[in-house]
This record gives structure tokens, sequence and C-alpha cells, in this order.
């Protein structure tokens, strides 16, 4: 392994999709500071991209941002064509952008369906074709990360849950394809992390959700990105490579634990330590609808 035991990461080049906010972005920090050079892309928060990689710049030198928008194939071959003239290779390509539209599966758009897949299966898939040539000269890995509605119902989350576990399938295939020429394949189920798209998704009931989370996750903590960072970061050292084709749960035991905990989290947080909830739901998506669903 180069470097240190402090800095593991040391010449190691990775790069990030989506990691201008969330959990790209301390992802992204956490590499720098394993001495690794990080690539972040950004599809349209360029400043956001920038900050990221000035904080990453001040634990490795040679932190950038790259444009991309995954639901475009021009930007991801001209991302790398990019690379490919910089000269640049790759030791971990992680791709972490996702996007989609929360609603029930019955209220979906066709071009809403086609935007989904495009960024998590269709360019995922592309991306992994693209950056092969970068990684197979240094022994690489691909690492995808997949999410907790794969595993559980979350409303409003079928058609994510749908990609992503379309993706979990390729990192499988992928690593059985690649593996016999030296690049491996991976890919991590975060749990709860409290991101931007959580706050979003829970609206005016997210505070409640994440003091529920501190009194009843096995860790009793309530996950940041920093946090679901390590996984994704031990993911990319050297020893992590008989992890090939396996996807890993970065979860802190949350998941196999909800059931348990769920009846009483709710219970377990008075509604006055939090401030009161609004009775209507609307602006939660994240909470059961009722109501039929809207054509």
């Amino acid at each position: 392994m180069q470097g240190s035991s402090h800095r593991p990461l040391a010449g190691r080049t990775v790069l990030i999709t989506g990691g201008s906010r969330g959990l790209g972005a301390a992802t992204a920090r956490r590499l720098a500071g394993m001495g690794a050079e990080v690539v972040v892309t950004y599809r349209q928060r360029a400043e956001e991209a920038e900050a990221v990689v000035e904080a990453c710049r001040t634990l490795t030198a040679g932190a950038r941002a790259e444009q991309l928008d995954l639901l475009e194939e021009d930007s991801v071959r001209a991302l790398f064509e990019r690379l490919q003239a910089a000269g640049t290779e790759l030791d971990v390509v992680i791709a972490n952008a996702a996007a989609t539209a929360f609603k029930p599966l019955l209220e979906l758009k066709l071009h809403q369906i086609d935007k989904t897949f495009a960024i998590s299966v269709r360019h995922f898939l592309l991306l992994a074709q693209l950056a092969f040539p970068l990684l197979e000269p240094r022994g690489g890995r691909i690492i995808a990360v997949s999410g907790a509605d794969t595993v559980g119902y979350i409303p409003g989350h079928g058609l994510l849950a749908a990609a992503k576990s379309s993706m979990e399938t390729l990192v499988r295939y992928l690593a059985c394809e690649l593996g016999p020429l030296g690049v491996t394949a991976v890919g991590v189920l975060p749990g709860y992390i409290d991101t931007e798209s959580i706050r979003l998704m829970a609206g005016p009931y997210h505070e409640k959700l994440q003091a529920a989370e501190e009194l009843t996750h096995p860790l009793r903590h309530a996950a940041s990105p920093e946090d679901a960072s390590e996984a994704v970061a031990l993911l990319c050292l050297d020893e992590a490579r008989w992890l090939n084709g396996q996807i890993v749960n970065n979860d802190g035991g949350g998941l196999f634990a909800y059931m348990g905990r769920f009846g009483h989290a709710w219970a377990m947080v008075p509604d006055a330590a939090v401030g009161t909830a609004p009775p209507d739901t609307t602006d939660a998506p994240m909470l059961q609808r009722t109501d039929p669903p809207t054509r």
C-alpha cells in the first residue's frame, strides 16, 4: 500500500459523482484527509463543489471539480475525454449521485422513470465502461452507493429503490466480469443519514425523526454524512479487495434493528420536546398516504 498508515491513500486518485453535498462531499473530505487526490463532480452546484474542493486541497493537493450531468450521455463521455486528455488514471470511482421523483408508483410519469434509471442504471454502467481503461492499470475499484429503500419500504421511494436494486445487480456482475482483469466492484448501502434529502422527505417531522434515531438506533446516534463516509472510505483501501461483489451495509446496525424500534420511536419522543408538528402531512412525503392517487 502506498503512503503511511496515517495517509493510506497517498498517491491515489478518486472520482466521486455527486460530490458537492451530503455523503459525496463528506466522503471527498475524508478521502483527501487520507491522502487521496479527489475529483468531485457536480451537476449544477458549482459553488458548493468548489467549496468542497477547497477544503480537500487543504488536506491533499490536486483536488478539483468537474461538471457532469448524469442525465446526458454526452456529458458522461465528455468528462472521460477530459480525464484522458489530462492523463488521469483512477484508483477508485464512487458512483454516489442519484435523483428521482419521490412519488407513489401510480403517480409517476414516464420521463421521471427514464431520468431515474438514466442516472442509476444506464449511465452508471456507461460510467463503469468509460472508467475501466483508467482503473485497470492501477487495479482500481468501482464503488456504488445504494440505499435503504432496496431492503425496506419507504413511501415514495419505489422508483429509486428499483433503480438502486438494478445498480446492485450490476455491481455483482461487474465484480465477476472485471475481477479477472484486476478491477473490483462493491456496493455500499447506507441507512439513515441526516442530509438535505432526508430533511426534505421528512418535512415538518424532521426533528422528531432525528430525535427518534438518537433514542432508538443501536448506536444511539443519528448518522451524519461524515459518519456514513467512514465505511465508504474503508472500501477504498486495498484491504477491502475481498469484498468484491458485496453490498456492504453501512447503517450501524440500524436497519436490522428497525422493526423492533419503529413501534417505540414515535412514542418515545414527546412532541413538546421538538415542537408540535402540524397534522397536515402534505409536506412529509415519507409518511404513508391514505388518499387515492391523483392522475
